[in-house]
C-alpha cells in the first residue's frame, strides 16, 4: 500500500506525525481527500474534522482551521488547535458550543465569523468523539 508522510502541527506541539494511506480534510472549498501522489496544493482549512486512514484504522482529529500544504509524498497541516478523538472532553465541547450560540443571540457587538468558527469547531469535536464511540461499538458487536 502506498503511503505519504502526514504532520499536524499546532503552536504548542506536533499533534500527529506518521506515514498514512489517505486523509480527508475540511478544506475551505469543501471536504477534500488526499492520496499518495496528489498534486502540489495549498488549501485553507475550515474548523472541522480530519480523517486519517492507516493500516485499515481510522484516526480522527478536530481542528480549528488553518492550512494544509500538500505534496506528492507529504502533507503538513498547520492549525491553531488539533485534538484527537481520544483527547476531547465532551462536556467541555458542549459547553463551548452552547456559550458560542448564546453570544450569537445577544445584541452586543461581536465578531460573528469568529463565533461561527467556534461553533463549527465544537460541532467537529462532538462528531469526532461520536464517530470514535460508534467504531468501538462495532468492534465489540
Amino acid at each position: 500500500m502506498k503511503t505519504f508522510s502526514l504532520e499536524i502541527i499546532t503552536p504548542e506541539k506536533v499533534a500527529y506525525k506518521e506515514e498514512v494511506e489517505q486523509i480527508s480534510i475540511p478544506a475551505f472549498e469543501g471536504e477534500m481527500g488526499v492520496l499518495p501522489g496528489h498534486i502540489d496544493y495549498l488549501a485553507m482549512l475550515n474548523p472541522g474534522e480530519i480523517r486519517i486512514k492507516k493500516d485499515d484504522e481510522l484516526k480522527l482529529f478536530a481542528v480549528s482551521g488553518g492550512f494544509a500544504e500538500i505534496h506528492q509524498k507529504n502533507v503538513v497541516i498547520l492549525c491553531e488547535t488539533a485534538e484527537s478523538a481520544e483527547e476531547i472532553d465532551i462536556a467541555h465541547a458542549e459547553l463551548l458550543k452552547q456559550r458560542a450560540k448564546e453570544k450569537l443571540k445577544t445584541k452586543e457587538k461581536i465578531d460573528t465569523a469568529q463565533i461561527e468558527a467556534q461553533i463549527q469547531l465544537a460541532v467537529a469535536r462532538l462528531r469526532v468523539v461520536s464517530d470514535l464511540k460508534k467504531r468501538k461499538k462495532k468492534r465489540i458487536a
